[in-house]
């Protein structure tokens, strides 16, 4: 970051004053100053300057005739500031704006003093600002803030009441006493400051709404409704209490009441304000009512057809919905205003795969090349290649992602190692997570995946000594737990041992389908017919999933029911004609 026009200009002078004037400064009690400092950070020219990286906002733009002297200690100060030697700083800013008269300078040892932790220093800097700069509202802001920080509350408002009257804009002078009392830790004396502030202001609807605004952020909601029910009356219908006071009613609990208090105004003179609807719109979003928030965003954009939030929140709720056709018109239009092309290609990309136009979706994902969603969007792009069986496109597709973070990295090698199991290269499938573990050992998620193309392998010394490894660091996974009860309830005879791991599967994740599921098939393989149908029924009404009506089908048939495990399997083979487990089964059973 490069200074200001107005230091550089200093500095070049300090180059032509040449370095025997900083040698022959008079004394100024500044020694110890220096030397907190290394000689070399004193600036001898204008490149030196540029590596310093201050802040150009922070530098004083002088209204008087600088000395070399005021010179030197100005440099020093904003080096010292620079350096987070702050008391430095303060004191020479002090210095130089006492002897020098610069308000401007007076302003920079304010600001700098606001960062330490010195309050004689601050209420010293503030109130010479005050007395060098009276036309500057500013100036009374800050020196109000440091009175408050040693009590003297009556002085405060004092302040900010001269500030109010050197400001041409009350409502702008009002809301920035609000933001600086609203950090005031007491919140107590911050709502009394207000209140003798606005004393002079009772007909005025914007104090009294900064006061209710001020209320309401430190958590006082009576003062902050009935304030606001005083500001309606001075000026009905005035849509930012309208809001602020839906707010309260909310922060207060007060949900559905809040609600009808939005409704009730957009349904008289405000029908047409988009903030009030929005605000409604996004309160119902809030209360999880998604259809009436998706109505309400809808008539937003009816009203408002070039509002672009509008459309932006109906086009993303309908997608949430599953409303793709209705997302798909509001997302166009927010892109022909031009706007959150990132974001809207992402969500149409959402709403063509609901309609199963993998085509359009991929393309849409494509079109997202940076942003929160840039990720998220390829990892679809990867998705419907393979769904497409386009394998060859897919892993091609990832060596072209960007990745920004090692969760990403992971994510990703899960991604293309899913690839090879969905094309069965499963010998190749371990070595890629092998290698993988050699460079991320302690990534359980990779661990867990070699651990499945392992049981595909018939490795199953390989299969349990990886869960078991997860199970050393994260002995609650109920996942992993489940994994390993079930391969070991289906591949081995050690049915005690997997009913164990499967019962703490259950104790974490009772309604789980897959863990229910390997509860039956367990109790299955124990002769436990019963029990295991109980099981295997409730998770096959939690998620027609084909490996689970196998497994039903299987108990049901061995216990003498014939015709409802045949009804079971071809329910099943009509969504999954190809699965492996129902087929197999089926088989054997001579079907």
């Amino acid at each position: 970051m490069k200074l200001s026009r107005n230091l550089i200009l200093l500095i070049n002078i300090s180059v032509l004053t040449g370095c025997g004037a900083m040698a022959r400064q008079p004394d100024t009690g500044q020694d110890q100053d220096v030397a907190q400092l290394n000689q070399k950070d004193l600036i001898t020219s204008e490149a030196k300057v540029d590596d310093m990286q201050f802040e150009p906002a922070l530098l004083p733009k002088l209204e008087t005739r600088i000395a070399p002297q005021h010179l030197y200690r100005l440099l020093l100060a904003e080096i010292s500031a620079q350096r987070g030697h702050l008391d430095v700083a303060v004191r020479n800013y002090l210095d130089v704006a006492t002897e020098t008269k610069d308000p401007k300078v007076a302003e920079r040892a304010a600001q700098v003093a606001s960062y330490s932790q010195d309050v004689s220093k601050m209420l010293s800097a503030a109130r010479l600002w005050v007395e060098l700069d009276a036309e500057n509202p500013q100036s009374f802001a800050t020196y109000a803030g440091a009175l408050l920080k040693i009590g003297r509350a009556a002085e405060a408002v004092e302040q900010y009441q001269k500030m109010l009257q050197h400001i041409d804009d009350t409502a702008r002078g009002f809301s920035a006493i609000v933001s600086r009392l609203s950090r005031e830790p007491d919140r107590s004396l911050a709502i009394t400051v207000m209140e003798k502030v606005v004393e002079d202001y009772r007909d005025n609807y914007e104090a009294l709404f900064a006061y209710a605004h001020l209320a309401m952020r430190h958590v006082n909601f009576d003062l902050a409704l009935t304030t606001l029910d005083q500001v309606l009356k001075l000026k009905a219908n005035w849509d930012k209490a309208v809001i602020l006071r839906a707010r309260v009613l909310a922060l207060q609990g007060e949900g559905d009441t809040a609600l009808s208090f939005l409704k009730t105004s957009l349904d008289g003179d405000l029908e047409k304000n988009a903030d009030v609807r929005m605000s409604y719109a996004r309160m119902l979003f809030e209360a999880r009512k998604y259809d009436a928030a998706l109505a309400q965003f809808i008539r937003l954009s009816e009203l408002h057809p070039k509002h672009a939030d509008a459309n932006y929140f109906s086009g993303v709720l309908a997608v949430q919905l599953k409303k793709p056709k209705l997302a798909s018109e509001h997302l166009l239009k927010v892109r022909e205003l031009g706007l959150h092309r990132a974001e809207t290609s992402f969500y149409l990309g959402q709403a063509a795969e609901q309609l199963n136009d993998y085509k359009d979706a991929i393309n849409y994902y494509l079109g997202v090349r940076h942003g929160e969603y840039y990720f998220n969007a390829q990892l679809r792009v990867i998705s419907l290649m393979s769904k497409q069986q386009d394998y060859a496109s897919a892993r091609n597709h990832i060596g072209t992602v960007r990745v920004e973070s090692e969760k990403q990295q992971i994510q990703l090698f899960l991604v293309e190692g899913d690839l090879l199991r969905e094309t069965k290269k499963y010998p190749e499938a371990k070595q890629f997570y092998s290698d993988i573990l050699t460079k991320f050992p302690k990534e359980s998620s990779v661990r867990y995946a070699r651990a499945l193309i392992a049981e595909k392998l018939g490795e199953l010394a390989l299969v349990e000594s990886d869960l078991l490894e997860i199970l050393k660091e994260e002995p609650e996974n109920a996942q992993v737990l489940n994994a390993l009860g079930y391969t070991l309830a289906d591949r081995t005879s050690r049915y005690e041992e997997a009913l164990t791991y499967i019962k703490r599967a259950f104790e974490l994740q009772p309604n789980d389908a897959a863990v229910i599921d390997s509860m039956g098939w367990v109790q299955y393989q124990m002769g436990n017919y019963k029990t295991a149908l109980s099981h295997l029924q409730r998770a096959n009404e939690l998620t027609q999933d084909p490996e689970i009506a196998a497994h039903l089908g299987e108990v049901l048939w061995v216990m003498g029911n014939k015709s409802q495990a045949l009804e079971t399997w071809e329910n099943s083979l009509k969504t999954n004609p190809d699965h492996e487990a129902l087929r197999s089964v089926m088989k054997r059973f001579g079907l």
